[in-house]
């Protein structure tokens, strides 16, 4: 074989190695280029997913203050109108307190103290009473009375022995502040009861309430 053919296999070989190199470059290329469009598709879905995700949280989120805002919305309407309505049935307090110096002073007060002095002792239910009154002129009267009714009922109820024994005395000092009404001391002191016309404001305040407030508000 001489020079020239041996020139000429050389550089059949160099260009088969040429196109091998080649094939193969492009071969690791398109490989390259498909891993790379995998890759760069993969992190474009998990970028959508990301911000899908953060959308939906700030959604929820803005969904949830709404409701916030809807429950808080409602509550202080709710507490507005309770506000309200406790002002008007303070309002009606205030106005039928506003009317007990008129009672007190009025012409069937005498009857109205005898029945509070009458049922201050039954409740009391004791011998020895003490009864302390706001200072008026008609308390003899409403006193007398409401003793000789308790002294009945005791004959009535804890018998004539019973009844012989009870000793009423009315303090005279009374009760220093306070519109009508008395307080009565039984039982060495350890008990007393209220009624004047405040506390018995205040009682039928209190267990007419929802009465009232039906009438107010329904």
């Amino acid at each position: 074989m001489n020079e020239q053919e041996v020139n000429q296999q050389i550089n059949q070989m160099v260009s088969f190695i040429h196109q091998e190199a080649k094939e193969k470059a492009n071969e690791i290329k398109l490989k390259a280029d498909e891993e790379f469009n995998i890759e760069k598709l993969r992190m474009v879905e998990e970028g959508k997913q990301k911000i899908r995700a953060e959308y939906e949280r700030k959604e929820k989120q803005v969904e949830v203050q709404k409701r916030i805002a809807q429950s808080n919305e409602v509550r202080f309407s709710r507490l507005k109108c309770l506000k309200a309505r406790d002002d008007a049935m303070q309002s009606v307090l205030k106005e039928a307190a506003s009317r007990l110096p008129g009672i007190a002073n009025g012409a069937k007060y005498v009857g109205l103290l005898e029945n509070l002095i009458t049922e201050a002792l039954i409740q009391l239910a004791d011998q020895k009473v003490t009864v302390k009154a706001v200072a008026s002129n008609k308390i003899d009267k409403a006193f007398t009375a409401g003793v000789a009714n308790y002294k009945a009922w005791a004959v009535k109820e804890m018998g004539a022995d019973w009844a012989a024994g009870i000793s009423v005395s009315l303090d005279s000092d009374g009760l220093k502040s306070g519109i009508g009404g008395v307080q009565v001391i039984g039982h060495g002191g350890a008990i007393t009861l209220t009624n004047t016309l405040q506390s018995r404001l205040m009682l039928a305040y209190e267990t007419r309430l929802p009465k009232l407030r039906a009438a107010l508000f329904d």
